[in-house]
């Protein structure tokens, strides 16, 4: 029982090396990890067109793409329009094209839905707060747009769930789509990944109780015989 304080503390000091091993790791392949969740995205609002109509609402813009928000489903004018055509969604802050309306597909999930970006459009981080989703934002200006998702139809199996607010349909313009796929977590992969990194410290912890048992082992007091010396009983029988 001595040892339990050392053994917890291997525990622990294992359990925090492979966490951190696991966010760094992740932080590297996909670009950042957000620890705020999608909340309070770094929106570069000089770079914003503030003088163009936005069919959605200047005040659901900014709540969405400045502010990391969600609109109500199906509550927004490009989720069931422009479905036919050859033109381009743009950003709705800065411009810049997203997605080719030919990547656009109804998913019925409320949102705008897409395939696959324009090329070099999308910019990712992950949303610790929705179990680890990839957010999703334009590159040029940082607003924020939506998710993305691995439930979607071929060739990419990937759906870009898009707010409204932030789109602009530009129906004179074409682009090239990119069928690229990002690194996506979801909630499988973090249960699957915490699953390990629980295993791992099981096993690392008993092999670094067993390295650092001489080193944590603490001194034994020397051991001092004492006689014991006999008490004398009492005589039952003596005289009152």
């Amino acid at each position: 029982m001595a040892d339990e304080p050392y053994r917890r503390f291997a525990s622990l000091a294992a359990s925090a090396a492979f966490v951190t091993l696991a966010v760094i790791l992740m932080w590297l392949s996909a670009g950042g990890w957000d620890l705020s969740g999608s909340k309070g995205t770094a929106m570069k609002s000089e770079l914003c067109n503030h003088t163009r109509h936005l069919p959605d609402g200047r005040d659901l813009f900014q709540m969405v793409c400045a502010f990391g928000g969600t609109e109500r489903a199906f509550s927004g004018i490009h989720d069931h329009k422009e479905f036919n055509g050859s033109g381009v969604y743009r950003c709705a802050c800065c411009g810049a094209p997203l997605f080719p309306l030919d990547a656009k597909f109804n998913s019925g999930t409320g949102w705008p839905s897409f395939t696959a970006p324009v090329t070099d459009a999308m910019g990712y981080r992950k949303d610790i707060l929705q179990y680890g989703s990839t957010e999703v934002h334009c590159s040029t200006c940082g607003a924020h747009l939506g998710h993305v998702f691995d439930d979607g139809p071929p060739p990419t199996g990937l759906r870009y769930c898009i707010n409204s607010a932030c789109l602009w349909y530009d129906e004179f313009a074409s682009a090239i789509v990119a069928a690229s796929s990002p690194w996506i977590l979801n909630a499988y992969l973090v249960l699957l990944l915490l699953t390990g990194c629980c295993a791992s410290c099981c096993v690392f912890s008993k092999h670094a109780v067993v390295v650092a048992q001489p080193y944590l082992q603490k001194p034994k007091a020397d051991r001092v015989d004492v006689e014991a010396t006999p008490v004398p009983r009492a005589n039952a029988f003596a005289d009152a």
